[in-house]
């Protein structure tokens, strides 16, 4: 039971952090259209393709940022970081900072289990990120 709790944790905390690169992308598109219009006269009128509130993208990007920047500086931090901020690999930021592959994704998990913390305390006082 216990090790389905934390495992529903994780999965909601990675969900939530997944979220910051898909408004990175979002927002990329969004300004790739405002050019295509200035320099094409045809534009996209897909209204799925171009739906979307960039308000919500950009608070997204600056919760999750303030999460991984709220937790203890460290390896894990850093892992969390290099994932989910910058899009690189797990592989790639252990090489980063200078550890073994395994031993990056076992920061990862730690830094998931330590953001979820955190996470699950400001979702408490200031109210749900996810719905």
């Amino acid at each position: 039971m216990e090790k389905e709790m934390i495992e529903e944790r994780v999965r909601r905390l990675r969900n939530y952090l997944c979220g910051y690169r898909f408004c990175v992308d979002m927002l990329h598109l969004r300004g790739y259209e405002r050019k295509r219009q200035k320099v094409l006269s045809d534009v996209c009128e897909d209204a799925e393709l171009i739906a979307g509130d960039e308000m919500v993208w950009r608070s997204r990007m600056y919760e999750v940022q303030a999460l991984i920047e709220s937790m203890k500086n460290g390896k894990a931090k850093l892992i969390l970081y290099y994932r989910y901020i910058r899009g690189e690999s797990i592989e790639f930021a252990a090489n980063m900072i200078g550890i073994s592959r395994r031993t990056g994704y076992r920061w990862h998990d730690k830094g998931l289990l330590q953001a979820a913390e955190i996470f699950e305390k400001r979702e408490k006082t200031e109210g749900s990120f996810l719905e």
